[in-house]
């Protein structure tokens, strides 16, 4: 099989023998391939310079197995620099569809999402924001992501003011109401306008946006079946 010219964006790479590189790669059409990019650390091949995290390309490359031989890389786009927090933000995206999305299992929807992530991952005021929408995409093109504005035990529409439990395989149902939590804030009762926000792609007010990671981590972690994050660890120590 042969493909020439597909949009993919590079979420890892590592060196490979001398000069080249085992990559892994997002694509719209093809979903996440293992590639190699031979001679890709020559500074003489057309592939150097170009296998770089963030970066979208026009990849063309041949498949016979399970690994596809890149044959061809090029861009007429500037690549999107992320540094600092960003940086660490972009790499725990890469990390959550490594771990996720299956190889060859094409998600157009991932593929936009992820698009739309990284230069909002450019302003600071927006990477929280960007990564709760970004972590309800990937679970949803998945078929992961269990519907947050409606109770799972009775269909109702979730109400902001109301308090909800969370349970990663079902969604939320309600959490009576405890004198020893007047504000309603805590994993074991989420505020319904946080849940909203989140499944509508809206914007979480500040005071939530602790409340609103916690959920998303939840939900995550279910998926990951205790299996750790490297870049969480990576962006505590970025902020510390």
């Amino acid at each position: 099989m042969r493909i020439d010219g597909a949009p993919v964006f590079v979420l890892h790479r590592r060196a490979w023998r001398d000069t080249s590189l085992l990559v892994e790669l997002l694509s719209a059409d093809h979903g996440r391939i293992g590639a190699v990019a031979r001679g890709a650390r020559n500074p003489r091949s057309a592939l150097f310079g170009l296998v770089e995290p963030f970066r979208e390309l026009q990849a063309s490359w041949s498949r016979r197995g399970e690994m596809a031989t890149l044959s061809a890389l090029d861009s007429d786009r500037p690549p999107v620099r992320l540094v600092g927090r960003a940086l660490w933000c972009g790499l725990y995206a890469n990390e959550l569809i490594l771990r996720l999305l299956p190889r060859d299992d094409p998600e157009p929807g991932l593929y936009a999402a992820y698009s739309t992530l990284l230069p909002d991952l450019t302003e600071p005021d927006r990477q929280a924001a960007a990564l709760r929408r970004f972590e309800v995409s990937l679970l949803s093109v998945l078929g992961l992501m269990p519907a947050l504005d409606r109770c799972a035990t009775d269909g109702q529409p979730v109400q902001a003011q109301a308090g909800y439990r969370v349970d990663p395989t079902i969604g939320p149902s309600l959490a009576p109401e405890t004198g020893s939590m007047p504000a309603g804030e805590g994993m074991d009762r989420v505020r319904g306008r946080v849940l909203l926000a989140l499944a509508r792609g809206g914007e979480i007010q500040p005071g939530d946006a602790r409340i609103a990671r916690a959920v998303m981590r939840k939900l995550i972690d279910h998926q990951l079946d205790g299996r750790p994050l490297k870049t969480r660890s990576l962006i505590r120590e970025e902020v510390s």
